[in-house]
């Protein structure tokens, strides 16, 4: 009978530490990446005396959440399979929850527990994704300049303005290419360059053949560009072979040559983030240059029992046998969702069910507390001779 009375007991914390986890369910139901958790109970075992039951382990359901748009360009879900790979204190932790933001170093971290968001190398070596060194685009010089379109036969001479090329120090330098016909020279032209003030820089020859295309012998020239502290770097103009590129036929006065600069530019900050559905970060300069950095580094597990949570919506693993580490979209991995959020994937109608289940278990098990008090009243009451 005594007995009866620690059993029903047992029951009833049983079903109160089941309340404390349906609740925790859903006061998180609106947190980012959260995984709902579930209590497994255990029977106590008959042979040693001891009855009644008690929570053995806390599992956690890891089924996706829907994803909803924020507009936020370091807001990140997963679509498909695999965690985010975190790096915090020397240990790696895992998430759904892609609430990132970039903080004063550069580095890519978890807004609530400040752990750094892991990318792969081109070794496949986990890094911090840190973009300290990429805020500002240093200058490129201008290296090839392609003209294409036809210089006409029939003409004397033609200008291109308005050429900007870059030296090495990121300075603009704006060219203006002068045509002269050499009639001494059949299809021979004198190209003159020269800068937005006039002065001459490079002067050279360029041909064409009978058929009007160019001799590629004389189908390229270049010169030293130079910046403002005496470093030079050389352009090269380019008019290409065959008909693909510049031309010299009969066209009248008219001349549709044009010169188009491949390459260089100057100095530039970076403004604008992104990621692609692999995971790339793409970083955009106020000059219009796209540059790609790392990938994120996606981490999935075939064993998720071997997941425990930390704080929040992380884990760890305990067992990493089953570990697969690679970039969004290999193998079994799913894509990166830019600009998303995944959501909690509490449901709450299963909440209220298992509440409800709670409730008839809590009452059920105070009952046989209230019965096995009866009962021993009722002895007392016969041992007074009543």
């Amino acid at each position: 009978m005594l007995q009866a009375f620690y059993t029903g007991l047992s029951g009833m914390f049983s079903f109160s530490d089941n309340l404390d986890t349906v609740s925790n369910n859903i006061a998180n139901m609106n947190t980012p990446g959260f995984r709902g958790a579930e209590n497994f109970y255990k029977s106590l075992s008959y042979s040693d005396g001891s009855y009644g039951s008690q929570i053995e382990s806390v599992g956690y359901r890891f089924s996706a959440g829907d994803i909803r748009q924020t507009g936020n360009a370091s807001d990140l879900a997963i679509s498909g399979n695999g965690f985010f790979t975190l790096l915090k204190d020397d240990q790696k932790l895992y998430t759904r929850a892609g609430q990132f933001i970039f903080n004063d170093l550069g580095e890519l971290t978890d807004r609530s527990s400040g752990a750094a968001i892991a990318a792969l190398d081109d070794n496949g070596e986990l890094k911090k994704l840190d973009i300290s060194a990429l805020k500002v685009l240093p200058p490129k010089p201008t290296s090839s300049v392609s003209l294409s379109g036809n210089l006409s036969s029939e003409s004397a001479s033609h200008t291109i303005n308005g050429v900007v090329v870059y030296n090495t120090l990121g300075e603009a330098t704006e060219l203006k290419l002068l045509f002269a016909k050499n009639t001494a020279v059949a299809g021979s032209w004198t190209v003159t360059v020269q800068d937005s003030d006039g002065a001459t820089l490079h002067t050279a020859e360029i041909r064409f053949n009978a058929d009007g295309s160019p001799s590629p012998a004389f189908n390229d020239f270049s010169f030293e560009l130079e910046d403002s502290r005496g470093t030079k770097s050389a352009v090269e103009f380019d008019f290409g072979l065959g008909f693909g590129q510049a031309t010299s036929v009969a066209s009248g006065a008219t001349s549709t040559i044009k010169a188009k600069v491949n390459d260089g530019y100057a100095l530039s900050e970076l403004q604008q983030v992104s990621f692609t559905a692999e995971g790339t970060l793409t970083l955009r300069y106020a000059n219009g240059e796209k540059k790609n950095h790392l990938r994120l580094a996606i981490s999935d597990f075939g064993n998720k029992n071997a997941l425990e949570q930390v704080e929040g919506s992380l884990f760890r693993s305990t067992d990493n046998a089953s570990l697969t580490l690679g970039r969004a979209g290999e193998g079994s991995l799913g894509q990166i969702v830019p600009q998303s959020l995944e959501l909690s994937n509490v449901d709450l109608s299963k909440e209220f069910a298992d509440m409800i289940i709670i409730q008839r278990g809590y009452q059920a098990s105070s009952r046989m507390l209230n019965v096995a008090n009866q009962l021993l009243e009722q002895l007392y009451e016969n041992t007074r001779g009543r």
